[in-house]
């Protein structure tokens, strides 16, 4: 009915329009809006944006992604060698306890051994898009805000290590392909990392030449991400680990300051509405009305795996009750990456039951509108928040103040 440029400006006002009636009328995250938009003129909608159209625009999706991954990356704050070591411990073991709470239910609802590990480790990934999308808009600034990074920078290297780790297992009848692709798993996990590193330094050495230019380092960040992405697209991998790495990298290595980062949700805003659209009418709401009773398990399961973990690991984190569940909640949101994550989404449709790849469908759209609250409702929780104008400053002040007595002790 439209063509691509049509469907690229429906996309960019529709969704702005839609975002700030979330924001203003109902005190709901922009990126819901951006969700619910795509849903009404997507296939489950008006019908007007169909897959084959999101297809065309994969390559802006692609490039979106690695913007939003360098943006996490970079958002995670430096910490002293120990404390790195223990949030990455916790890190590591939030995602254990989610990935055994996943495959648990996915056994109890009947599927197979090998679809259980690889779907538990697909759902394991925070959406980064959400999180970095939700405290732009809420302004979300302070030390737990930083943790929030850091655990879901954590969980989706590990989700990305293994849903790598697992694909052999779907070749679990056929020994020889599985041995060649457990050979590919570990050649594509070091390719990731030489890519991520490459993009740093090329980075680093660009910014000393270019001194501080935002115009001119925005340009070469946004034209190292298009040339890392493109090389991971050529090499066959996912783009997750690699901008991942950049971003860290390029924050921890970055020691006189010299880089002037790109941020998505302000310097390139046009990005992130555009994906969270497309990622909306893509999505079928009569795959989550045929699944919706897998899907709600598997969000109940993947919750009480998260407080179980953070809950458990409140103490190494420096966390009250209290904020270890707010953090918990803050790493709800999962969305289409868990699918990009394949880097082909065919793979997933012929090795996983038909039956579960239903249900992570039906998981994912509930999480696409739900989760930006949820990583809202934490960051206010946290009293970090500092633009919520809807919220009451008799609610915010004692936030704010709990806060404050936390860091005293």
């Amino acid at each position: 009915m439209f063509n691509s440029i049509q469907i690229f400006g429906m996309a960019l006002l529709g969704g702005l329009g839609a975002g700030e009636l979330a924001r203003r009328a109902l005190s709901l995250p922009r990126t819901t809006g951006y969700v619910v938009f795509g849903l009404l003129v997507g296939q489950s909608g008006l019908g007007w944006i169909a897959p084959y159209d999101v297809e065309s625009n994969q390559l802006f999706v692609d490039l979106a992604l690695g913007l939003i991954l360098f943006e996490l990356g970079y958002q995670v704050p430096p910490l002293p060698i120990s404390e790195g070591r223990s949030r990455l411990r916790a890190g590591i073991q939030i995602s254990l306890s989610t990935g055994s709470a996943i495959a648990l239910a996915i056994l109890v609802l009947d599927f197979s051994v090998t679809s259980a590990v690889f779907a538990a480790a697909l759902c394991l990934a925070t959406s980064p898009a959400v999180t970095v999308a939700t405290c732009s808009d809420v302004g979300a600034k302070g030390d737990k805000t930083g943790l929030l990074f850091t655990m879901v920078a954590i969980n989706g290297c590990v989700a990305f290590v293994a849903v790598v780790c697992s694909m052999p297992l779907l070749d679990v009848d056929e020994p020889v392909r599985s041995l060649a692709g457990a050979s590919t798993a570990i050649r594509e996990l070091g390719t990731a990392v030489l890519l991520g590193c490459a993009c740093t330094a090329l980075v680093l050495l660009g910014a000393r030449l270019l001194e501080r230019r935002p115009e001119h380092q925005h340009l070469l960040i946004l034209g190292v991400i298009v040339i890392g992405v493109g090389n991971a697209i050529y090499l066959d991998i996912s783009v997750l680990l690699p901008m991942l790495i950049f971003g860290c990298l390029t924050r921890v290595l970055d020691r006189g300051s010299q880089v002037v980062a790109i941020r998505i949700a302000s310097d390139a805003r046009i990005f992130l509405v555009v994906t969270f659209v497309l990622a909306g009418a893509v999505m079928d709401v009569g795959v989550l009305m045929a699944h919706w009773l897998e899907a709600l398990v598997l969000v109940i399961a993947r919750a009480a795996g998260q407080v179980a973990g953070v809950l458990w690991n409140r103490h190494r984190l420096r966390l009250s009750t209290e904020s270890a569940v707010y953090l918990s909640l803050g790493l709800q949101p999962m969305s289409s990456v868990a699918l990009v994550l394949l880097a082909n989404v065919q793979t997933l449709h012929a090795g996983l039951e038909p039956r579960l790849s239903g249900a992570l469908l039906a998981t994912i759209l509930l999480m696409q509108l739900f989760g930006p609250l949820a990583t809202q409702t934490a960051i206010s929780g946290f009293g970090e928040a500092t633009r919520l104008q809807s919220l009451d400053p008799a609610v915010v002040q004692p936030a704010a103040n709990r806060v404050s007595r936390e860091g005293d002790r």
